[in-house]
């Protein structure tokens, strides 16, 4: 990856795949700290966003990515921007001009003062460290008489070839099994998926479920008649004796937190209560369960708690790679513009990340005082509080903070 940058104000520090730009200055201290967790094994954006939060303020902007191929991601905040444009990568302080002369100045990797970082698909290597055109016949030069750079031919010639392994035979096939649903974890028959505060998916108030397939040439039970029930046969590809272990499966994290004075728990870094806006006096911070951060207010009234992951769309699954155990939200079937699954919701720290899942009716961003923001697909946005995201311009949910 070919990184570079535009002098400014700002502050841009990483290497490789992995880079962090900040519209403020943070001291010494700060930036080791920043550098080691950007440069590290694995970046660490809920702890990058602490960090920045704590020493620069919660408003500071920035823009964090990780190019690693398998493990993209992607971070913005305030007046940061991340533009993708044939491969060509624009980390940016505000809104990025087309027009304007690519930055010139290169850099492999460090800590620069910068307002715009562009990376370029390739190497990464200045010319001066290309390889020559081939290598040169003879010794080098000022190399010693009868110096072995190498194993004689004759020698690798000589060394023994190890026998073949006689065949062995291939493996039995393993049995086949019957069709599985794995939209929630194995439950047996007729089970509900209990949760505190609500329900992941919401059943019919009444009537019997549909009967099973009568056999293997059965066709598949439509359950998706009226967009809001959801019914489980009650004997295809089920375990006769459930254990229901997936129930104490825990999906909470641990958070660096403290105690405002009407004993609400948030972030150690506010300096207000994320509740009540209550000051927070100075304290030592705790590490504790995260509490839950909200809950998010459907059209119809219904309200999803922020407890854990969450999934929308009309016939949600969980998300490869996303939340565990996440809230599968079954949004009406005439809301037609709206995919199957549609948005995904993940908790990471005391941050809620947005990710449209690349649906064809969009997603589009509502933030009061400011023009309405259509958001890309597959890239995470920290969805604030009193924030709006309008799926399909057609069915619109809100983040509320609770207690």
């Amino acid at each position: 990856m070919q990184a570079s940058y535009t002098p400014g104000e700002g502050l841009v520090l990483g290497a490789g795949r992995r880079w962090l730009l900040l519209d403020a200055v943070p001291d010494a201290e700060t930036t080791d700290a920043l550098w080691d967790l950007v440069t590290g094994p694995r970046v660490a954006s809920a702890a990058v966003l602490d960090v920045v939060a704590a020493a620069c303020g919660p408003d500071a902007a920035l823009v964090l990515v990780d190019l690693t191929p398998g493990a993209e991601t992607s971070a913005t905040r305030g007046s940061g921007r991340h533009t993708t444009v044939d491969g060509v990568h624009t980390l940016a302080l505000g809104p990025v001009d087309a027009d304007a002369p690519t930055p010139a100045r290169r850099l492999v990797g460090g800590v620069v003062a910068a307002a715009a970082v562009v990376l370029v698909p390739g190497s990464g290597l200045p010319s001066s460290a290309a390889p020559g055109p081939g290598p040169v016949a003879g010794p080098a030069a000022g190399q010693a008489a009868g110096l072995i750079d190498g194993i004689p031919p004759e020698i690798l010639a000589s060394r023994p070839v190890p026998p073949t392994p006689p065949p062995t035979a291939p493996p039995a096939p393993p049995p086949a099994l019957g069709p599985v649903d794995t939209d929630e974890p194995p439950a047996g028959a007729g089970r509900r998926r209990a949760e505190p505060g609500g329900h992941t998916v919401r059943r019919g108030a009444s009537g019997p479920p549909p009967p099973p397939p009568a056999g293997p040439g059965a066709g598949p039970i439509d359950s998706d008649h009226d967009g809001r029930t959801t019914y489980r046969p009650e004997d295809v590809g089920r375990d006769p004796t459930p254990s229901g272990s997936h129930l104490q499966q825990s999906t909470a994290e641990t958070v660096l937190a403290v105690h405002c004075p009407e004993g609400h728990v948030t972030a150690a870094y506010r300096p207000q209560c994320r509740v009540c806006d209550a000051p927070v006096g100075p304290q030592e911070p705790q590490r504790m369960p995260r509490p839950r951060l909200g809950v998010l207010h459907l059209p119809d009234g219904e309200r999803v708690p922020l407890d854990r992951g969450v999934v929308l769309g009309r016939q949600p699954t969980p998300v490869p790679g996303g939340p565990r155990w996440p809230h599968l939200v079954r949004l009406p079937a005439e809301v037609t513009l709206v995919s199957r699954s549609h948005l995904s919701v993940a908790l990471d720290g005391w941050m809620v990340l947005a990710t449209d899942l690349g649906s064809r009716g969009g997603t589009t961003l509502r933030v009061p005082g400011r023009v309405p923001q259509r958001v890309r697909a597959h890239e995470t946005y920290v969805w604030e509080p009193g924030q709006v995201l309008d799926l399909a311009d057609s069915y619109e949910i809100v983040y509320e903070v609770t207690a």
